[in-house]
């Protein structure tokens, strides 16, 4: 049930995405192609793992961003780990693409509190602390009809945030800042490839 509500988060978030990106995908699985594997066994001489799947991939003027994203639907709990969703994110570089990030959605009934010390504490931990070259957003989603709205969180100290823009308004410019460090490495350069062939229908 969580799984299918995130999936409907993902794609309308893309959709609102669509008007700033060249293109827009969601729910790619490379592992699930068998022209993605040949290819690289072709290339490579064996098939690496591919994982994750990818949420959402942004392409603009040539550049790919990869992006995962995570729900948390409620009040946080001091079980829930406040890491979820960074190994994916981190592994999506090693598809190549230009950036990944990290996103998570906040459903209306969290705590605000909660969901700026949770939010904010990932987004100390990524950037003071182990400086990593992964991009994150958190987000409060609302219902908007039969449709969501997504208004963008700003961390301000370790355990605090306040609400920005919505992501539809024009003024909010969205952008990533953390280049992927192993882009242009032989493996990571290979898979990339395979993968623009297959959006592009080459495979």
């Amino acid at each position: 049930m969580m799984k299918r509500y995130e999936d409907r988060l993902v794609k309308s978030l893309a959709e609102k995405l669509k008007n700033r990106f060249d293109k827009v995908y969601t729910n790619k699985k490379p592992s699930a192609s068998e022209k993605i594997r040949k290819y690289l066994k072709q290339k490579l001489g064996y098939v690496p793992i591919l994982q994750p799947e990818i949420d959402i991939l942004l392409e603009k003027s040539g550049k790919l961003i990869g992006i995962e994203a995570k729900l948390f639907r409620g009040e946080i709990t001091y079980s829930l780990p406040y890491y979820e969703g960074l190994g994916q994110a981190i592994a999506l570089h090693k598809y190549g693409f230009d950036y990944a990030a990290l996103y998570i959605f906040f459903l209306p009934n969290t705590n605000i509190n909660s969901m700026n010390r949770y939010g904010a504490e990932i987004w100390t931990f990524m950037r003071n602390d182990l400086r990593l070259p992964l991009d994150f957003t958190y987000f409060h989603v609302s219902e908007k009809g039969n449709d969501y709205e997504f208004n963008v969180m700003q961390y301000t100290q370790r355990q605090r945030g306040i609400k920005l823009l919505s992501i539809d308004d024009p003024n909010f410019v969205i952008t990533f800042k953390h280049p992927n460090p192993i882009k242009d490495n032989p493996l990571p350069s290979v898979i990339r490839q395979a993968i623009e062939k297959w959006l592009g229908n080459e495979l």
